[in-house]
């Protein structure tokens, strides 16, 4: 969906492990060293997404949370995030990179816990305006490894990611399945790689993309040929 705005809008997603937050970092770095205005947002990125986004991944006690309350958790942090962040830095024309977006919904509470992938995208389209990224990096990597990057990293796991493994397959195939339904919003990147040849790899398909942003000077355009 085109929006109205001179900004650009990129989303990373994959499996927990993936490296999104190592390449929405990397990705940043980069950008800004051309001198883009960029912001990076994550979906607990406001105080009332800090609190639900803690609440939904931690809560342990009493009866488990419900699929599609979950899911209305999630939807209800990203709104604020996109009213209250996201949209003023793209109508101010910056490049606003996301470590997850609704694409990780529509794999998690859709694919993972079951809640019908269409009344999901409903729901986006009503509360979030059916805003979307231009630009979606798929980061695709197999369970094994990102299993064992998580356990190297020597962290808790929260209530998703601790989740069977036969949860994380139905969020993988339903990812597969996203990215071969959007195939011109969501690029596939092989993230088995090293951390290096992946952040090569992105740079050069955002480079592609970025000069058809309207509120980037031209001057910025030709400083990154």
């Amino acid at each position: 969906m085109t929006q109205g705005w001179p900004g650009f809008f990129i989303s990373f997603e994959g499996l927990d492990g993936a490296g999104k937050s190592t390449q929405v970092a990397s990705l940043a770095g980069s950008l800004r060293a051309k001198h883009y205005d960029v912001l990076t947002v994550r979906p607990n990125g406001t105080l009332l997404g800090e609190i639900l986004h803690s609440f939904v991944l931690q809560h342990q006690r009493g009866p488990a949370v419900e699929p599609w309350a979950e899911a209305l958790l999630f939807t209800a942090e990203r709104v604020q995030l996109l009213h209250e962040v996201i949209v003023p830095a793209l109508e101010r024309g910056a490049v606003v990179i996301a470590d997850r977006y609704v694409d990780s919904t529509l794999a998690y509470q859709g694919g993972g816990r079951g809640v019908p992938v269409d009344a999901l995208l409903q729901l986006h389209s009503d509360a979030c305006d059916d805003i979307w990224p231009d630009l979606t990096f798929y980061l695709e990597v197999s369970q094994t490894i990102a299993t064992e990057r998580q356990r190297d990293q020597q962290l808790p796991l929260d209530r998703i990611e601790g989740a069977p493994q036969d949860f994380h397959a139905a969020v993988q195939r339903t990812f597969n399945a996203l990215a071969a339904s959007y195939p011109e919003r969501i690029v596939r990147i092989d993230a088995g790689r090293s951390a290096i040849d992946v952040s090569d790899d992105i740079g050069a398909r955002v480079a592609q993309r970025l000069p058809s942003v309207a509120g980037i000077p031209a001057a910025r355009a030709t400083a990154r040929a």
